[in-house]
């Protein structure tokens, strides 16, 4: 063994094998986890977990009601047009509405509505206007040549006796149209003129009332001109305008009948 070798091995200094325990840096160790904060047990609420299940369940009862209402709905007819009183209902004049089945009222139903041609309106019929059977009657409908509207009286141009459905003639008292100054004229306007609405249903309080009238169409502008000018007069009776307040109508001829100087309107 050579010197160098020796002096190797008594030192044991140099080579070693591959495998041979050396020392090793150690590894470094893993940070702590989170550590999870203490927490305090959650109170329990069965007051607020019963109130849930009643909303939960009275929101299925709901549901359930308004579908077995849906289901007892029936198509009733539905007024869409003003129809005068004593006239007929048209096709046009309605539409198909959905309501709920109440054995209380009595709706004419959507499936009747071809029986409309055997009755008249027994009132005014306003749009929006569910029919029921009481608003009908069999009476012949009335001349479609007859316009309803609205004049305007005071007090002394109309018998304090008026009622609905009453006939009255119409006159112009006052001055000869076309003219200024002069005596007044009475001019006869319309002899059947029917009255459909007093003063006192439209709700007026002062002296000047406003009466829902039925007359010819022809004589319509006549009467709503002499409306406009404060000089119509309704009359009722053999007496004619003397019928009327004494301070609004002319006097009679002497033969107790229409004064003298009546003549048509369009004369």
């Amino acid at each position: 063994m050579s010197s160098s070798t020796e002096n190797n091995v008594a030192g044991m200094t140099g080579w070693k094998p591959a495998g041979s325990p050396a020392a090793r840096p150690s590894a470094p160790a893993p940070p702590p986890g989170p550590v999870r904060p203490p927490t305090t047990s959650r109170e329990r609420k069965p007051a607020l977990a019963a109130l849930a299940l009643l909303l939960i369940a009275a929101g299925v009862l709901a549901s359930v009601y308004l579908q077995m209402q849906a289901g007892n709905r029936v198509g009733v007819i539905q007024v869409t047009r003003h129809v005068a009183q004593g006239q007929q209902i048209t096709d046009a004049d309605i539409s198909e509405a959905m309501v709920a089945q109440d054995s209380s009222i009595n709706y004419v139903t959507w499936s009747q509505r071809g029986q409309l041609s055997q009755y008249t309106a027994e009132t005014d019929l306003v749009p929006g206007t569910l029919l029921i059977g009481q608003m009908l009657n069999s009476s012949p409908a009335a001349d479609g040549n007859l316009m309803t509207f609205a004049v305007s009286l005071t007090a002394s141009q109309y018998p304090p006796s008026l009622g609905v459905g009453d006939t009255v003639s119409a006159y112009y008292v006052g001055t000869q149209p076309g003219t200024t100054g002069g005596a007044d004229v009475t001019l006869l306007l319309a002899t059947s003129v029917r009255i459909v609405e007093l003063p006192g249903d439209n709700g007026s309080s002062n002296s000047a009332g406003v009466f829902e009238i039925s007359v010819d169409k022809a004589d319509a502008a006549n009467l709503l001109t002499a409306s406009q000018e404060g000089n119509l007069v309704f009359t009722t009776g053999a007496n004619g305008v003397a019928s009327t307040h004494a301070s609004a109508a002319p006097s009679a001829g002497g033969n107790g009948s229409a004064p003298g100087g009546t003549a048509s309107a369009g004369n």
